[in-house]
């Protein structure tokens, strides 16, 4: 890689590399050096404790510290950047950053939602599978929303963008089902909802994720546990909005256990006043069969999570409107749910996002949960990253020298440096690592490195003083490169 400086004076007429690892790594040692310099350059590899033979000084230790004078330059990232043109509520959740991060906008996986219909003909991304509309009101063949409330619900999940170029929708590339099981007075019947979730359990497509996007205020229905129950057992995730009766509040299916409850916040993060808030007494609510039969906990803390429900959606009638409400959070816990199974390269079980959303969610408390905001906010990127079949990526996170060099002139200095390199993937893989000088290569070693682990390179280089300069150390691996300057000649 060339460094855009200019080379001004004449490197040294002998210099040494060493390029060593502060720990094994993977379970094998790296591969030796492969040198790449100019003729007048000699590298070689030591252990990380040697002397350098044609120095006065040992390589650096743990007590480097970075050149007072220099400043380290912050990498480019390969690839494309976060999208910046997203909703605040896409960004509260770190769904731009997923996409990015991870390659994926949801492929490859299947959301069925049970809600009051969509309306496919006003809004172009909002497409429906093949044999993916069941109306279980009506008994309509064609889709349809006499409600609003599928359609904007829709959007937030596989929405595209609107007109003025805003993504909205969590994951835009998922395959959507919709079952319309809200009427037009917006009435939700017990047995119209529960005859949807069987039809989405027994649906060819096969949905990874089921959004029951219904609220029956102040009440239990026991009726849902057993759905539920049988949509996780399927391999099926289960989404349901907390209600919108506020702290103390009760609402069915978003209090049974077993479904992932999700209250409201704002673009910023807290959590709405109308968002329900409960701690549940399982057995007084719900009797001893869940505790026994299903190994619920004797009570647990609604919502289990909160997500933004303020956002922007499309509407029945071909337009864009403004949201709010639990049943707008749930969609995007549902999208994020949808990007983590499309970022992984095994059918996740339900316990396993169960656990990951939870290990990620950020608790703005000491010790969750609580009845505002369960076990915290979704962070989309990290809930992904703990179920993703990431690729290797080699990042440079690190690099100091002990400069700045006070060199006289015609004297051939050594600098040393130290670098740290980590694998953010979680896949082993073996990259070079190639170190440039003022944008010339004069060494690289091949690393070997486990998922997510980290190692240290160290070495000195010699840098000739022919007159006072910035000189420039590079560090570059696949996926990224890492700059620092070096003042030589300054005394």
């Amino acid at each position: 890689m060339k460094h855009p400086l200019p080379i001004v004076a004449l490197l040294c007429l002998s210099t040494l590399l060493l390029l060593a690892a502060t720990a094994t790594v993977s379970g094998a040692p790296a591969e030796a050096v492969n040198s790449h310099s100019p003729t007048t350059d000699r590298l070689s590899i030591s252990s990380a404790d040697a002397l350098n033979p044609n120095s006065d000084r040992p390589p650096a230790d743990e007590s480097l510290r970075s050149a007072p004078e220099s400043q380290t330059v912050t990498p480019s990232t390969i690839g494309p950047p976060p999208a910046t043109n997203t909703t605040a509520a896409l960004e509260l959740l770190r769904v731009n950053e997923v996409w990015t991060g991870f390659d994926t906008r949801g492929e490859n996986t299947t959301i069925a939602v049970l809600d009051s219909g969509v309306a496919t003909d006003a809004h172009q991304s909002l497409t429906l599978a093949d044999g993916g509309w069941k109306d279980f009101v009506g008994n309509r063949s064609e889709p349809f929303d006499d409600r609003n409330h599928g359609t904007i619900t829709s959007g937030v999940l596989v929405g595209t963008e609107t007109p003025d170029g805003t993504r909205f929708g969590v994951a835009p590339n998922a395959t959507l089902l919709h079952g319309k099981v809200i009427d037009s007075d917006g009435t939700a019947r017990t047995t119209n909802v529960l005859q949807g979730v069987e039809w989405a359990i027994g649906h060819p497509q096969r949905p990874d994720v089921v959004l029951i996007n219904v609220g029956h205020k102040r009440v239990y229905y026991d009726r849902y546990i057993e759905a539920i129950e049988r949509a996780r057992e399927a391999g099926i995730y289960v989404v349901v909005p907390a209600g919108n009766e506020g702290d103390g509040g009760i609402t069915s299916p978003g209090s049974v256990y077993s479904a992932l409850s999700v209250g409201a916040t704002n673009a910023t993060g807290a959590v709405e006043d109308y968002s329900v808030g409960n701690t549940i007494s399982t057995r007084a609510r719900w009797g001893e069969q869940p505790i026994y039969e299903h190994d619920w906990p004797e009570s647990y803390v609604v919502p289990t999570v909160v997500a933004p429900a303020t956002t922007l959606s499309t509407t029945a009638d071909g337009g864009f409107r403004r949201t709010a409400g639990t049943s707008f959070a749930a969609p995007h816990a549902a999208g994020v749910v949808a990007l983590m199974q499309a970022a992984s390269d095994r059918q996740l079980t339900p316990a396993e996002i169960d656990r990951a959303l939870l290990k990620t969610a950020r608790y703005p408390g000491a010790t969750p949960p609580d009845t505002r905001y369960g076990y915290g906010v979704i962070d989309g990127y990290d809930a992904v990253a703990a179920v993703a079949n990431r690729p290797p990526y080699f990042a440079v996170t690190r690099l100091t020298h002990d400069g700045p060099t006070e060199h006289q002139l015609g004297r051939n200095e050594p600098v040393s440096f130290e670098a740290t390199i980590k694998n953010v993937g979680n896949v082993s893989d073996s990259q070079l690592v190639i170190l440039s000088v003022d944008g010339e290569r004069v060494g690289s070693r091949r690393v070997t490195l486990d998922g997510t682990t980290t190692t240290t390179i160290r070495g000195t280089r010699g840098i000739a003083c022919a007159a006072p300069r910035t000189s420039s150390i590079t560090v570059t691996t696949a996926n990224r490169s890492l700059s620092i300057p070096v003042d030589v000649c300054r005394n």
